[in-house]
C-alpha cells in the first residue's frame, strides 16, 4: 500500500527527519471489518520505534520509500506485504 505524501512533503520542505513506527499484531485487536477494538491490546500489540530517517539529500519519493522499508523491517514475516 502506498503512503499519502503530505508528511513527506512537509519533512522534505523543512529538511526534518521522519521517525518510522511499526505496529506489530494490530489486526489481532482491531480486525479490518470491526468498527471498535475487538479486545484490549495490552501485551498483544507492540510498537517499534525506528531510527529517524533524514530527509536531507532525498526526494520526497526516496524519503517515503526509506520510511516504508524501515516500517516493514520492524514487522514479523507473516505481516510483511
Amino acid at each position: 500500500m502506498k503512503f499519502k505524501n503530505g508528511a513527506f512533503k512537509m519533512a522534505h520542505k523543512m529538511q526534518a527527519p521522519v521517525v518510522p513506527l511499526s505496529i506489530v499484531a494490530s489486526a489481532k485487536i482491531m480486525p479490518s471489518h470491526w468498527m471498535f477494538p475487538f479486545r484490549p491490546g495490552r501485551s498483544i500489540c507492540k510498537v517499534v520505534v525506528h531510527d529517524p530517517v533524514e530527509s536531507d539529500g532525498k526526494t520526497e519519493e526516496e524519503l517515503a520509500e526509506a520510511v516504508r522499508e524501515a516500517i516493514i523491517s520492524g514487522l514479523p514475516e507473516d505481516q510483511r506485504p
